[in-house]
Order: structure tokens, then C-alpha cells, then sequence
């Protein structure tokens, strides 16, 4: 018996945990199993004849949100070229509601909910001949007769059980590393799946522990905890917390979606002794509309959250990822506007706009209608308009989340963003100023390489009244330098002829003992590489400082050799 599990993620950096779960607790049959790992980005050409090649006699196929158009196209064609072989949907996408998938597309079964126990049930019946397909849980098929048969559902399983997929990492060298230390959820958000099961199970303490220490020796990249709200017990993740603290290697990196109101101060104390680096926490706003929380059963004030959100940057150590989502009930254009600033003035390292799905089974599906919400029928269900924002206002929303990904989230515009912030109403307004710039001249339509950001930002930037077009390109300017050696820098950017000057700098950079001892780089580098490693820049303004106009030029050295790029201003040692 040959069985193939295919999982289409949505980035190659992924990777499916659920399907090594399946394979590896169905573990008298894992020598039948294999796993099949391709992207959405695959031609549909190459998936079929990668599958048909395989010729499994029975095909897996992980159903999400994101992947779901592409089984329905592809389900159909499997069935044309390997007519025997018996195709089994599972996941999130088919678990609610599943009889009209049958109707859509030529399936043979679909696995409800959790699928570990169900998968290894079904080998036992397709190869060891025991039970049968009447009496086995948590399954919806098509009978011999053609009819659609729903069995009882599967009881939610312990999570001891469930094995450690990690052993061979041979092929996760570049992915991201999932791992479940929880299933189920505290809260009862109305836009999410996790509010249909009750009460939260755990995976024993110890076990964590130890598979942790695994991916610490390893030197796993990072660790992505998959856990809903990690922090539902607070006993439970501070323990994991401070294991991950005291056994730091230095390089892993673990990442956890938490609820801000469940962090205490003593638990913000032990995390104060972390590595930077260390730990991200991404914790779910949504909205700071009070009215709203409560139309989603989130019912945490922001001002809460906000309390919460400054003590962890106060460490000065926690990356912080906070979310919103467009299109939630009772938010209108003017209440996204305040909850987008009111986000954004905590300066969160990741800030993303998230648009509202309606998710099959999701308490906000079932009460659409109620709340005038319209949203698309295909997956991922995404909200078109509501009875309180339009059309109009989610197209332009989805213009700001593009700005806002490609210029806050990518923390290369630090100093430029918190200047141009200063010259309109609000950041959200400079987004809706800058969105609306960017789609006036079709730079929406078409790809940009890097460096075109940062003369975009500043020909937008000359458009905005009481701006000094100095100050914004010696700002732009030094951030394109703290993060990359420019070769040519765009003579739209130059404010100063530095020829008079970088004569007096670059004795410095050759002096041994001054850049050892005063600046701190290796002394393993000779004068020659650190003239080609570092590069010296002057400025008009105190660009690092109050942006007041400098009496002086102001001499930076960027140091290359390291990450993140390092600078010093020069200027006390200059001319000595």
C-alpha cells in the first residue's frame, strides 16, 4: 500500500507539521507513508505529474485557507489520470461543514478535526483488514452506493500521545520549525476556529522541555510555536520560558502568539534576562474599539493591551509582532484610523494589517448576515465590504497594509518614517497620503527593486507641505547607509560635496590602533579591507539626534563587517 500526503504551504520557508504528525503516530505503517511538500507557487503542470509519478493508492491532500482553490483544480485532473487512486482531504478547510466538498469535486473521504488517530484507524483497515469504514471515527465518505456517510465524531485526543517529528532534520535546513505544545484556546474570538472546541489540552512539561533542548543542540534557526494563546497557563509557559532563557545557545530563536493581558510583572521580570533576540511574541489587537472586541468576544481594552505592550519594549529585548484585522463588525473607516494609530504608537518591530476571513464554522460566518457583512465565497473568504465600511475604504486599507509591510515592517526607514509622521495629522494619515500617491502614479502596479524605495518615499516627501527636502534626504540617506554600503548613491540624494573631507576620514580608517581601540573592529582587518568593508558618509543634520542643523558636517563610519551594520560618528577624533 503507497500513501502520499501532500501539503501545500504557502512559502517554501514553511512547513507542515500536521502531516509529520500523521506519518509519524501512525507508526506501524510510516514505512507505507510518504510525504509530499510543494508551495502554492507550483504550476499546476508540475504538481500533477509530481503526484502521478508517485502513483500513491491513496493521496492525503492538507486543506487550508490559502491552498484550497488550488485542490479543488487539482483534485478533478488526479482523478482523470489515476482514476484508483482513493483521495482523502483533511484539515481546517474541510473539517466544517463538509458534505458539499463532495458535491464540488471527486472525493473519496474526508478526515474531520484532528486526523492523527483517524489516519492510523484507516491503515489499520485499508492494510491490516481490521474494523471497517462504518464504525471508524471522525470521517465523512462516499459509500459504494455513491451516497455521502458521516461517521461519529472523534474524540479529542491526549496530547501525550503525539510523537516528536523532529529526529531527521535532514530537509528543514531552510524552513521554519512548527512546533504544538498546546491545542484549543481560552478565548472565544468569533473570527477564528479556535472558539468551536472547549478547554485546552497540554503536552507534559518535561516532554517540551526536552524536545526544546533537542532544537537548542541542533541549532535550529528558530522554533515557531503553532499554540493559540501560548500563555493560557501561566505556570506552563513561564516554566518554558525561563528553560529557554537559562539554556540560551545564542543564535535559536523562539516565537510565541500570547494573549498581552495574561503577562504578569513577574513574569515580565524573569523575561527581562533574555537574550535580544531570544523570544518574539506576537500578540492579537484586532481593534481598540471597545464596541467592536465586544461583537468578537475579545473583550481586552486597549488600553490594557497598551499598558502590557510598552513594559515588554521596556525591556529593550522582545520582538514584538501586533495584528489588527479591516472588516471586523461596528469598525468603520474612522475607528480602523484609531486603532491603526493607536497600534502604531507603541512601535511594535512587526506591525500587520490583517483583512477579516469569514472561516467556515467561525462564529462570524454564521452571524454575517447580521452584521451586513459580504464576503467573498471562495476561500479565503475574505470580507468585501460591511454595514460599516465599503468597498472603497478596504481597497485603499489594502493599499496602506502594502506601505506599511514594505516600509514599518521592513525597519529600513526608521529614521525618515518617525520625521514624515510629524508632518501630517497621524501616521495612519501619512499612509493614506503616501497610498494615494503611490496609485496616482501606477507604482502600484509594477514590481520595485530595492533602492526605488527609498527615492519613491522621497519624492513623495517633496510633496508634503513643510518639508525640508534637506533634512529628508540626509534621513533617507542614513538609513539606506545603516543598513546596506551603497556603491552609487543617486544624486537626488547628495546634500554635500564630501571631496573636501574624505581625505582627514579615511586617515582614520587606516589608522590601526584608533580603530581598534576607539571604534572596536577586528583587528584581524587590515586598513585595505576596511576601506573596502566600511564606508564614511557626512551629514548636514544631526540625523541620529533632534534633526536640528548640524554647525559642522557630521562624519559617520559604517562598518560592514558586522551584522547589523554598525556606525560612529567620527567627528570627536577628527582633525586631531
Amino acid at each position: 500500500m503507497k500513501i502520499l500526503l501532500v501539503s501545500f504551504n504557502a512559502k517554501f520557508i514553511h512547513s507542515s507539521l500536521a502531516l509529520r504528525l500523521i506519518r509519524d503516530y501512525c507508526t506501524d505503517y510510516k514505512e507505507h507513508m510518504e510525504i509530499l511538500e510543494l508551495t502554492i507557487n507550483h504550476q499546476l503542470g508540475a504538481i500533477l505529474k509530481e503526484i502521478y509519478t508517485k502513483k500513491p493508492d491513496i493521496l492525503g491532500l492538507s486543506c487550508y485557507i490559502w491552498n484550497m482553490d488550488l485542490v479543488e483544480e487539482l483534485v478533478p485532473l488526479i482523478k482523470k489520470v489515476l482514476p484508483d487512486t482513493k483521495i482523502v482531504l483533511g484539515g481546517p478547510e474541510v473539517s466544517y461543514n463538509s458534505e458539499p466538498v463532495f458535491d464540488k469535486i471527486p472525493v473519496d473521504m474526508i478526515m474531520e478535526n484532528e486526523g492523527e488517530e483517524t489516519w492510523y484507524d484507516y491503515c489499520a483497515y485499508l492494510i491490516d483488514g481490521k474494523g471497517s469504514l462504518e464504525t471508524l471515527k471522525g470521517i465523512v465518505y462516499r459509500t459504494e452506493a455513491g451516497k455521502v456517510r458521516r461517521n461519529m465524531a472523534r474524540p479529542l485526543m491526549d496530547m501525550a500521545k503525539l510523537p516528536f517529528v523532529y529526529d531527521d532534520l535532514t530537509g528543514l535546513e531552510h524552513r521554519i520549525m512548527y512546533y504544538e505544545a498546546s491545542r484549543g484556546c481560552p478565548f472565544n474570538c468569533q473570527y477564528c476556529l479556535s472558539s468551536i472546541e472547549k478547554g485546552v489540552r497540554f503536552m507534559p512539561l518535561e516532554r517540551v522541555l526536552s524536545e526544546i533542548q533537542y532544537f537548542l543542540d541542533q541549532g535550529v534557526k528558530q522554533v515557531k510555536f503553532v499554540d493559540r494563546t501560548f500563555n493560557t497557563s501561566k505556570h506552563y509557559a513561564r516554566a518554558i520560558w525561563h528553560y529557554i532563557i537559562e539554556h540560551d545557545n545564542g543564535y535559536t530563536n523562539f516565537h510565541f502568539e500570547i494573549a498581552a493581558e495574561l503577562l504578569e510583572d513577574a513574569c515580565l521580570e524573569m523575561l527581562k534576562d533574555a537574550r535580544p533576540g531570544l523570544i518574539q511574541f506576537e500578540i492579537g489587537v484586532q481593534s481598540s474599539n471597545i464596541k467592536v472586541l465586544t461583537a468578537i468576544d475579545r473583550k481586552m481594552p486597549f488600553e490594557d493591551i497598551q499598558e502590557i505592550s510598552l513594559k515588554i519594549k521596556a525591556l529593550g529585548n522582545i520582538h514584538q509582532h501586533l495584528d489588527l484585522i479591516a472588516g471586523l463588525p461596528f469598525e468603520d473607516y474612522a475607528s480602523f484610523r484609531q486603532s491603526f494609530n493607536d497600534v502604531i504608537s507603541l512601535r511594535p518591530e512587526q506591525f500587520q494589517l490583517g483583512f477579516l476571513k469569514l472561516l467556515k464554522g467561525s462564529g462570524l460566518r454564521t452571524r454575517a448576515e447580521e452584521y451586513g457583512i459580504v464576503y467573498h465565497s471562495k476561500a479565503p473568504y475574505e470580507v468585501l465590504y460591511t454595514n460599516h465600511i465599503s468597498f472603497a475604504e478596504l481597497l485603499k486599507l489594502h493599499g496602506i497594509e502594502e506601505l506599511v509591510e514594505r516600509y514599518y515592517n521592513s525597519e529600513r526607514f526608521n529614521r525618515s518614517l518617525e520625521y514624515l509622521y510629524t508632518l501630517l495629522a497621524s501616521p495612519f494619515d501619512f499612509y493614506e497620503a503616501f497610498n494615494a500617491f503611490w496609485e496616482s502614479n501606477g507604482y502600484d502596479k509594477v514590481a520595485h527593486k530595492k533602492d526605488a524605495y527609498y527615492l519613491l518615499l522621497v519624492a513623495f516627501a517633496d510633496t508634503l507641505e513643510g518639508i525640508s527636502k534637506t533634512l529628508i534626504r540626509e534621513l533617507v540617506k542614513m538609513d539606506w547607509y545603516a543598513h546596506e554600503m551603497v556603491k552609487d548613491l543617486p544624486t537626488s540624494l547628495i546634500t554635500l560635496n564630501q571631496s573636501a573631507y574624505r581625505e582627514d576620514a579615511n586617515s582614520l580608517v587606516r589608522d590601526d590602533a584608533f580603530m581598534i581601540e576607539k571604534v572596536g573592529v577586528d583587528s584581524t582587518w587590515t586598513s585595505r579591507q576596511r576601506l573596502r568593508k566600511m564606508h564614511i558618509e557626512w551629514f548636514t543634520y544631526h540625523v541620529e539626534g533632534d534633526l536640528s542643523e548640524a554647525q559642522t558636517p557630521l562624519a559617520y563610519l559604517f562598518d560592514y563587517t558586522l551584522q547589523p551594520t554598525r556606525y560612529t560618528l567620527l567627528n570627536p577624533w577628527l582633525g586631531n
